[in-house]
């Protein structure tokens, strides 16, 4: 999940990277620049992604709800294969203690089986898809709450980039954003 989130991010900061250099030649003379603000006029934050995952009340719902899911369908699908387990170990004991009459008996009797081996596998892709489309509407959710967030939050602070901490090597603390973001998004949470 974690993983997504950071490629979208990584995605839309390099867009607007992208999008927002002004074309200017670049120094070749090696001098590093001091504050890439003062060069540039580029205002830049970071927010650090597994803080707000960690710390977002949405997120610790949506993670503990999924989680659960999970639990669920692990759950089911354990006891699906002790089920199986039973009646394929009742079927070679009744077959070890001549207990079919006919092969006909026991090739229904094995037929039977193999549905409910099929079945448990059609349960099993059923429950990992609702699983993975319950992800995918989280991931969805969170990116689209934080979009929204970061663009209203945007309109007061002005900055021209907001990148996440991962895929920066090194900021100043005065780049990070993330308790600021932290403390908004659950506010509107709340609300």
């Amino acid at each position: 999940m974690k993983k997504n989130i950071i490629k979208i991010l990584t995605l839309v900061a390099a867009i607007a990277l992208t999008a927002s250099c002004n074309n200017q030649p670049s120094k070749m003379d090696g001098e590093a620049a001091e504050n890439s603000e003062e060069t540039t006029g580029l205002r830049i934050a970071i927010v650090e992604l597994d803080s707000l995952t960690e710390h977002y009340e949405y997120s610790k719902v949506m993670k503990d709800s999924l989680e659960k899911m999970s639990a669920n369908a692990n759950t089911v699908l354990s006891n699906k294969e002790k089920e199986l387990q039973r009646s394929e170990n009742s079927i070679r004991t009744k077959l070890q203690n001549n207990g079919f009459t006919s092969e006909q008996q026991y090739n229904t009797a094995v037929a039977a089986l193999e549905q409910e081996r099929n079945n448990a596998v059609a349960l099993a892709s059923r429950l990992n898809n609702e699983l993975q489309q319950k992800q995918a509407d989280f991931l969805k959710a969170m990116q689209d709450s934080l979009d929204n967030f970061l663009a209203e939050y945007n309109k007061d602070k002005k900055y021209d980039i907001i990148l996440n901490k991962a895929t920066v090597l090194h900021a100043a603390d005065k780049y990070d954003i993330t308790q600021d973001v932290i403390n908004g998004l659950n506010n509107r949470y709340k609300k």
